[in-house]
């Protein structure tokens, strides 16, 4: 008899989960894919949970009021740290919406999504929209600034590491950290890496108070210069600009 170990039985939970969201067929696809041989997830390393999600044609307000009816459930289990959405300021991009659910450690999230009354909502966002893509990611340190505040406008890079180029990558971070965080538009960047190494590889976000700092931003000499590195530097990358919305608010 096959014995599992802890973390991989929180895997096994998860899989149920996202096999819910996503419509996978079969649950050993899931497994194969996101069983780890090391039981790292139990560590006390934030994780973030996040749904990028595109509104049906005309029925963005449907959307919204279904979202309201399950707010209050999403938010009560202990183990959520906070939930927050964003509405894409350039709403003919996709994706159209950005949820986060931020978790301590990984152990927390695996509880929070294996709770019947989550898997159910979650399983049901692909009747409320046209599309859905769910991402796992823990919280790396290669940046240092964080202003405490319900920023409104938030940057979202998405990076795929060039092949066997990750190291390097890294490496380039570390050496441009400090110009990267200076401005003082830039109120918190925080990095992450994609928990079972798909894509998107690497999970970037500048929060900003207002979409005219973010503005000013990226419109600095430096940062841009920065910028046009990403295309040498990584094997591919994409960044949106979100907005809060007030869907999970309620301090």
């Amino acid at each position: 008899m096959m014995t599992l170990k802890i973390g991989n039985v929180l895997i096994l939970m998860f899989a149920i989960s996202v096999m819910a969201l996503t419509g996978c067929e079969s649950i050993q696809n899931v497994v194969d894919s996101t069983v780890q041989p090391e039981d790292s997830m139990v560590e006390e390393i934030p994780v973030k949970f996040v749904l990028l999600i595109d509104y049906p044609e005309g029925k963005k307000d449907a959307y919204i009021a279904w979202v309201a009816s399950v707010a209050a459930t999403l938010q009560a289990p202990e183990e959520i740290d906070r939930i927050r959405s964003y509405d894409n300021l350039d709403q003919t991009m996709s994706p159209h919406r950005l949820v986060e659910f931020e978790f301590k450690s990984y152990l927390h999230a695996a509880t929070y999504l294996n709770r019947p009354e989550i898997a159910g909502i979650l399983g049901d966002i692909p009747n409320h929209a046209s599309k859905v893509s769910a991402h796992t990611f823990i919280q790396r340190s290669d940046y240092e600034k964080e202003e405490d505040g319900n920023w409104q406008v938030k940057s979202v890079l998405l990076v795929d590491y060039p092949l066997g180029g990750k190291q390097a990558y890294l490496d380039w971070v570390d050496s441009v950290s400090s110009i990267t965080v200076g401005p003082p538009q830039l109120k918190t960047i925080t990095s992450y890496d994609n928990y079972y190494g798909e894509s998107p590889h690497r999970l970037v976000e500048f929060e900003f108070a207002n979409s005219d700092d973010s503005t000013t931003y990226g419109e600095l000499e430096d940062i841009m210069a920065l910028e046009a590195e990403l295309d040498v530097r990584t094997g591919s990358w994409i960044q949106h600009t979100f907005e809060l919305r007030s869907d999970y608010i309620n301090e």
